[in-house]
């Protein structure tokens, strides 16, 4: 009788040492979870440090984007330098003073940029900012810019955009220092 009693306590002292361990590992996994979600929020605003320059002219159809609070949040987010202008003459002034990595812009005025820009040797990267347009429109500027942005849409889209925009500006700076050497 005597070892039925201390088989049966060593066998509830295990259990609960076997309880209370898997209750403690339990806990850490979802700290762990925890964490791993603070960190993909952080990505966000650690990845995107570029300068960005917003051209969008009053009575084009991507001025209308402005409205969007989730692009204005992105676009404040992931740049240490934004800029907005509005007449050519702005944007003249602010491409020969400033160097922008990212030049968001109405997909009409997109390609006179990208000749201003080749023609100053500026290695920034036009995305064209599409307002309530078709997939056929999407589908062609993207083939053209690789990189657009389309409005209204979620913040993670814009800023996956972003982020693709500074993958092609990586890259060209790197193109360019290899060329030097």
């Amino acid at each position: 009788m005597e070892d039925n009693v201390r088989r049966l306590a060593g066998t509830a002292s295990w259990c609960c040492l076997f309880v209370l361990l898997a209750v403690t590992q339990g806990i850490a996994c979802g700290d762990k979870v925890l964490a791993l979600g603070r960190a993909i929020k952080l990505r966000y605003v650690s990845t995107h440090s570029a300068s960005i320059l917003l051209y969008l002219r009053s009575g084009t159809p991507a001025a209308g984007a402005l409205s969007d609070a989730s692009l204005q949040s992105a676009l404040k987010k992931s740049s240490q330098v934004l800029k907005v202008v509005t007449a050519p003459s702005e944007l003249d002034e602010a491409l020969s003073r400033g160097k922008y990595d990212l030049i968001v812009v109405d997909p009409q005025d997109a390609p006179g940029i990208e000749q201003q820009l080749q023609a100053m040797s500026s290695r920034s990267v036009v995305i064209p900012l599409l307002y309530q347009s078709t997939k056929a429109e999407a589908s062609t500027l993207a083939k053209h810019y690789h990189v657009i942005l389309k409005a209204p849409a979620k913040m993670d889209s814009y800023y996956s955009a972003l982020d693709e925009g500074m993958e092609i500006k990586a890259k060209r700076d790197e193109v360019n220092v290899l060329a030097k050497k």
